[in-house]
């Protein structure tokens, strides 16, 4: 069965995005040096709640997952939306489901501290990938707030790359 992954950048300090909600300060880390492509590949559907995808839709880039389905928690319409991204309304599990009736690759649960929360708190996640990445921002969106569980991971790998950068994997056991 596919994997439900986490692959997500922090500051060393914790946060996803600084005060203002912004993540330009992963400005100058290539994604790409530290395996982005490679994980890509191996996704076939990605879920995502309405803020994440508002946020990578206002860059005004082309759209970066063409020919992925992507999944988006709304209670509302998105209204126009790139080809495969579907808007659900009947939640986390929901989409779930819908992702694994369209591929037997990898699901990814992409950023956005809510999304990534709930899907810690459905037990739904089985890989968490987090990039340490250094830079302090002081204050900003955590990756993750009050977890009502609180699992034990198994450390599954670190990679450290030399721009300081460091990979964390752990596995979240069922």
């Amino acid at each position: 069965m596919a994997r439900v992954r986490f692959y997500v950048a922090t500051s060393l300090d914790g946060f996803i995005a600084d005060r203002e909600g912004s993540v330009e300060w992963l400005a100058p880390y290539d994604a790409r040096l530290y395996g982005y492509d490679k994980f890509v590949s191996e996704v076939g559907a990605l879920i995502m709640g309405r803020r994440t995808y508002e946020l990578i839709f206002a860059i005004g880039e082309d759209w970066p997952y063409n020919g992925k389905p992507v999944y988006v928690l709304s209670s509302t319409s998105l209204g126009d939306v790139p080809p495969g991204v579907v808007t659900t309304t009947r939640g986390l599990r929901a989409a779930l489901q819908q992702a694994r009736d369209m591929t037997r690759n990898d699901i990814w649960i992409v950023g956005g501290a809510v999304t990534m929360q709930s899907a810690l708190e459905e037990r739904l996640v089985d890989m968490l990938e987090i990039f340490l990445v250094p830079v302090l921002l002081g204050s900003g969106l955590n990756l993750l707030n009050d977890l009502s569980r609180h699992p034990t991971l198994i450390f599954d790998g670190i990679e450290a790359f030399p721009d300081g950068v460091v990979k964390l994997r752990y596995l979240v056991p069922r």
